[in-house]
């Protein structure tokens, strides 16, 4: 037994390959989502807001994740699962970003990175359309 292993970081449960998967499938999902904005007539130059939404199995982990959502001006909320008391949840909206691809995957990639720097799931997301 390691009399110092308090002091080693603590190792994130989120696998690299499933961050990966997940830059994947939210990138397709953008994909689709964009060729359905243009179809309503929302342009590259519009900029719309982003409900998000992560999730974890600690407080802690939500409560860090919570802060960095803050500090880029999101609004934040937090708080237990509805549907599952042991799963802790971090949803909120963003400011306004341009509907054009490299500004959504951009900010897909930051989303799924985040997350996985905090142990956290990027779990899903939708354009406020209004």
């Amino acid at each position: 037994m390691n009399i110092l292993s308090f002091l080693k970081p603590k190792k994130n449960k989120v696998p690299v390959n499933h961050l990966n998967a997940s830059l994947d499938r939210h990138s397709r999902i953008a994909t689709e989502i964009l060729v359905r904005l243009r179809d309503i007539g929302v342009e590259e130059k519009n900029e719309l807001e982003i409900d998000y939404f992560f999730y974890s199995d600690t407080v802690e982990k939500t409560q860090i994740l919570e802060t960095e959502m803050k500090n880029k001006d999101f609004i934040v909320n937090s708080g237990t699962a509805s549907h599952d008391k042991s799963l802790f949840v971090v949803s909120g909206r963003t400011t306004k970003i341009k509907m054009m691809h490299e500004s959504l995957n951009k900010w897909l990639a930051e989303m799924c990175e985040l997350g996985h720097k905090h142990d956290c799931t990027f779990d899903s997301w939708k354009i406020v359309s209004k």
